[in-house]
């Protein structure tokens, strides 16, 4: 008697669930509680009652982000396509919350309940979810005007100024960008990139001109990157400090000067790239940059892979949101960017980035399940012709093409029946002189 599984039952199990995701994911979760741990401790014995405090906290955001992992890896990732109007408004309506009730915390207001939810967060993945959902639905239709750049400029528009109010630039930045390359590869043409990619810089300009906060940082990045230990900046002085102190082996694990009160802020969330290069050298900023690889090859693999257009685009979405804010971070370290208050996905203490990141990547874990599946027959098979990747400037069609799960074209139909047509007339004609 046959073992059930997805051939037999009609659905993936578990063994579908990309397991070296799922690696990369607890390598990172371990070397992040160890050096949270590490940077944080000394804040804490200086103004908590434990040593313990930040860790605790840290474990507990990464407990609630594994529960969010474990769940979304369970729920079939075409839930979200059906749920993804009235997420985004939900979405939408949290960020006019944080506008008009939020709580005030370093300057920006981005936060609700006292400092311990930021809507922004869960957005980013809302916001990819819909865009995937739109972007599948148009196909072809997204290189008119009517139908492509014009509604996703006014979209893109409204969430990045709900978000440039509070004020949080870069995680405006990091939306607009993830969500422009999906529609990149969804099939808009070159010139729709190129004339929203020139009205983006513009606005983000005249943002960066008239708003005092967002042009104090420019103005400090500009000043720090001729000279990173000359800089006016404190944060960005005592990151370049420890970065240079590790050298290529660092000081050890647990020995960091910067990560004293007085010295580096925030070392245990955004900061903590410059105590990882203090505490174990060039090779610890270099194992970590490699995990990022490996999590961004993944992420792409399960998006060549996947049977249908809204999951590859969200898969790549995903992919791209954690890649790009990890090189946001380590940029903000080595004084390429300036301070943004940006965590290091999966390795920085944080509560709403956590569990946001986590809960993304079980969504990418479900899409995984469903890597050369389709159920067209009634019955799980391994299919042979999935998403691929085609990413020519001149290509007039979709660059993240998928026919796995969709049905098949009517010249396809017409094609195979003649085929088949053709294959039987002889059949018939001996038959009838037979008769």
């Amino acid at each position: 008697m046959p073992t059930k599984n997805a051939n037999t039952t009609g659905r993936p199990d578990a063994s579908h669930y990309d397991w070296g995701l799922i690696t990369i994911i607890t390598a990172m979760l371990l070397f992040g509680i160890v050096m949270v741990f590490s940077a944080s401790f000394p804040w804490a014995m200086t103004f908590q009652t434990t040593p313990y405090y930040f860790i605790l906290r840290h474990l507990q955001w990464v407990a609630l982000g594994c529960v969010a992992l474990v769940g979304a890896a369970m729920i079939p990732y075409t839930v979200w396509e059906r749920w993804s109007v009235p997420m985004l408004a939900v979405g939408l309506l949290s960020l006019v919350a944080v506008i008009v009730l939020g709580d005030t915390l370093f300057g920006a207001r981005r936060t609700l309940l006292g400092g311990s939810v930021q809507p922004s967060e869960p957005v980013k993945i809302i916001v990819l979810i819909y865009i995937s959902t739109w972007l599948a639905s148009k196909g072809t239709r997204i290189r008119e005007m009517n139908y492509g750049l014009i509604p996703f400029g006014v979209l893109m528009g409204i969430v990045a100024g709900l978000i440039v109010a509070q004020p949080d630039i870069s995680t405006t930045i990091l939306i607009v960008a993830t969500a422009s390359i999906i529609f990149f590869l969804a099939g808009a043409e070159t010139k729709q990139i190129l004339f929203g990619g020139s009205i983006a810089v513009a606005t983000f300009w005249l943002v960066i001109t008239r708003n005092v906060y967002a042009q104090e940082r420019i103005n400090a990045m500009m000043e720090s990157v001729r000279n990173p230990l000359a800089s006016p900046v404190h944060q960005i002085f005592q990151a370049s400090e420890a970065l240079v102190t590790g050298g290529p082996l660092g000081t050890g694990l647990g020995f960091s000067l910067e990560k004293f009160p007085g010295n580096l802020p925030l070392s245990w969330s955004d900061n903590i790239f410059a105590i990882v290069g203090e505490e174990m050298g060039l090779l610890g900023t270099l194992l970590v940059i490699f995990l990022f690889v490996l999590f961004t090859y993944r992420g792409l693999r399960i998006a060549s892979r996947t049977p249908d257009m809204f999951g590859s685009l969200l898969a790549v979405g995903i992919t791209c949101l954690v890649t790009l804010q990890a090189l946001l971070h380590i940029a903000v370290a080595v004084a390429f960017a300036p301070p943004t208050g940006v965590t290091l996905p999966f390795i920085s203490l944080g509560g709403s980035s956590m569990v946001t990141l986590l809960g993304a990547t079980g969504i990418l874990l479900s899409i995984s399940r469903y890597q050369g599946w389709q159920s067209s027959t009634g019955a799980s098979r391994k299919n042979t012709n999935n998403a691929t990747f085609d990413l020519r400037w001149g290509n007039r069609r979709t660059r993240l093409s998928s026919t796995g799960g969709s049905a098949p074209s009517r010249k396809s139909n017409t094609t195979r029946k003649n085929a088949t047509d053709r294959r039987k007339q002889p059949a018939r004609a001996t038959t009838s002189r037979s008769r």
